[in-house]
């Protein structure tokens, strides 16, 4: 709070004097769900391949097929990566960084959450876990 004044004056000024003043913006290194969906104009396509993924996947993990289930998703990604990687970038990076994750000492069970969690973040909804 005590560094808000002086930084109002210092544009207050820089306005007033026809200056160019230097505009404090929020960090924007990681991409907001927001800018995801701006910076891609495919994600009616990349949504519809990651819900019928789900569509199969999860009852292919409820039915205790966890690496069935793991594999449908990382087709999935893949697919994605693949059709739309070069129009979308942080969609394939969120993608990319799941698959490498998953080839870590993980179960198959563990791994499926992985490729789940990244696609909901692209979704932009909530995990649930039942």
């Amino acid at each position: 709070m005590k560094y808000l004044l002086p930084i109002l004056l210092c544009v207050f000024f820089a306005v007033k004097s026809n200056a160019h003043a230097i505009v404090l913006a929020p960090d924007t290194s990681k991409p907001s769900l927001k800018s995801i969906t701006l910076e891609c104009q495919k994600t009616a396509s990349i949504d519809t391949i990651i819900s019928e993924a789900i569509a199969v996947g999860a009852p292919t993990y409820n039915e205790g097929n966890y690496i069935g289930c793991y594999r449908i998703y990382e087709g999935a990604a893949y697919k994605i990566i693949y059709k739309y990687g070069l129009q979308c970038e942080q969609i394939k990076e969120i993608l990319q960084t799941a698959l490498n994750k998953s080839y870590g000492a993980y179960t198959s069970s563990e791994k499926a959450w992985i490729m789940r969690v990244a696609f909901d973040k692209i979704l932009g909804e909530p995990t649930r876990t039942k």
